[in-house]
C-alpha cells in the first residue's frame, strides 16, 4: 500500500498531502522525490519518503511525525527542558518516540544510566532504524531497553522508578496515542515518578488543536499540582507553534545546577540553550488565558 501521493504539476511530480486535523479544510503538501518505505502495520499506516527540501519524512496514518531537517527543535525541547529542570536524572522513560529522536537527546546527558522506550508498534522502530538513522541510531545503546506494548499498560505497573518521563506520542484524535491523553494515564505517570520526578508531554498546538490542547492540560492538572505550559518553534508541525506540558509533584521548571551542565553537551545542541529554557515558559496572552 502506497502513501497518498498525487500529481499536481505540469512536470508530473508527486506530492504528499497532510490534513492538519482529520476532516478539516486545511493542510499542506510535500514534494516527494522517492517513497522509501510504505507499510500498513497491525496498528497504523507507516510511510517514509524523501523530499527535496526537508530530507526524509516520517508519516503515520497520513500525519507527519518528523522530517530530518527540523526534527531537532521538537526533540531537544521535549527532552532537555525536563532533564535540565531535574538536578540529576538517571532513569528516564520515553513513551512513544519510536523514531528514536527523544532517546538520542536523553543520552546526551552524562548522568543518565537507564532509558526505557515504550513504543506500541515495532514496525515504527524497524522502519526508522533502516531509513532514519539520524534519529534512530541511539536505540542500540546498551542503556536503552525497548518495550513494544501500550504505554498505558506499561506505566500502570510502575511505581517510583523514573526521574523523568517523556510522552512523545502521536496525536490524540487519530492513531495509537489516544490512551495517553487521560487523567488515568497521567495518574499512573505520577505514581511511576520518583520523588522530585518530572513529566513532559507533547500537547499539540493552539492554532488547529486548541480544544485537544486544552483538554490535555485539564487531564494533566488532575494528576499533578505543578503544571506549566511551554512552547517552541517546531516548523515540521502544523502552525509551527508547538506547546508542551511540564508537570511535577514538587519541582518547578527552573534550570537546575551549573551552566556547565549545558556546556557539556552544547556542541550537539541546535535549538535548546539556557536562555531558551526560561523563555519557553513565557506565554502569549491568549495562550495563558486558555491553558495557563
Amino acid at each position: 500500500m502506497k502513501p497518498k501521493v498525487f500529481k499536481l504539476s505540469k512536470e508530473n511530480a508527486s506530492f504528499f498531502f497532510e490534513e492538519f486535523v482529520p476532516g478539516e479544510n486545511v493542510g499542506r503538501i510535500f514534494k516527494v522525490s522517492r517513497v522509501d518505505y510504505s507499510k500498513q502495520s497491525t496498528i497504523q499506516k507507516i510511510d517514509v519518503f524523501s523530499t527535496p527540501d526537508f530530507g526524509k519524512v516520517l508519516a503515520m496514518d497520513g500525519m507527519i511525525q518528523l522530517n530530518e531537517r527540523w526534527e531537532f527543535t521538537y526533540h531537544e525541547m521535549i527532552v532537555h527542558v525536563p532533564l535540565f529542570a531535574h538536578k540529576d536524572p538517571e532513569a528516564v522513560l520515553v513513551i512513544g518516540g519510536g523514531d528514536g529522536g527523544a532517546v538520542r537527546e536523553v543520552l546526551k546527558h552524562r548522568s543518565v544510566k537507564r532509558v526505557d522506550l515504550v513504543e506500541i508498534d515495532p514496525e515504527v522502530i524497524k522502519a526508522c532504524k533502516e531509513f532514519l538513522p539520524s534519529t534512530a541510531s541511539k536505540l542500540i545503546d546498551p542503556r536503552v531497553s525497548i518495550f513494544n506494548e501500550d504505554g498505558k499498560n506499561f506505566i500502570a505497573r510502575k511505581n517510583e522508578e523514573y526521574d523523568v518521563i517523556v510522552i512523545d506520542s502521536t496525536d490524540p484524535y487519530k492513531g495509537a496515542g489516544g490512551s495517553l491523553f487521560t487523567a488515568e494515564f497521567y495518574g499512573s505517570c505520577s505514581s511511576a515518578l520518583k520523588d522530585g520526578g518530572i513529566l513532559s508531554v507533547q500537547a499539540e498546538n493552539p492554532v488547529y488543536d486548541s480544544k485537544e490542547m486544552e483538554r490535555c492540560f485539564g487531564e494533566i492538572k488532575k494528576a499533578f499540582p505543578i503544571v506549566r505550559p511551554y512552547t517552541a518553534f517546531v516548523p515540521m508541525y502544523p502552525s509551527g507553534f508547538w506547546v508542551f506540558a511540564y508537570a511535577s509533584k514538587t519541582v518547578e521548571p527552573s534550570f537546575k545546577g551549573e551552566e556547565s551542565r549545558v556546556k557539556s553537551i552544547d556542541g550537539s545542541l541546535v535549538y535548546y540553550n539556557r536562555k531558551i529554557h526560561d523563555s519557553a515558559f513565557v506565554l502569549p496572552t491568549f495562550l495563558e488565558r486558555l491553558i495557563g
